[in-house]
C-alpha cells in the first residue's frame, strides 16, 4: 500500500526511475513517521548523486530531526 505512495515535492530521476527525495518537509515527515511506527519505507530515495539506502535516509534525517530539538 505504502510502496505505491510518493509524499515527496522534489521527486528526482534517475536512469528514467522516479525516487523521493529525503530532503523536502513532506519527505523528512514520511520518514519520521515510518521511523515511528518501526517500519522500513517500502518507497525508494535518491539525491543528486543517485538512489540512497534506507539506512542512508534514516541518518539523514535524523540529522534534521535533531536539529529542530535544539
Amino acid at each position: 500500500m505504502y510502496k505505491r505512495t510518493n509524499t515527496s515535492y522534489k521527486p528526482i530521476k534517475h536512469n528514467g526511475v522516479w525516487y523521493s527525495d529525503y530532503k523536502s518537509a513532506s519527505s523528512v515527515e514520511r520518514v519520521e513517521a515510518f521511523l515511528k511506527l518501526g517500519l522500513p519505507d517500502p518507497v525508494e530515495y535518491a539525491d543528486e548523486t543517485g538512489p540512497v539506502t534506507w539506512r542512508y535516509v534514516i541518518e539523514e534525517v535524523n540529522k534534521v530531526l535533531e536539529e529542530h530539538i535544539k
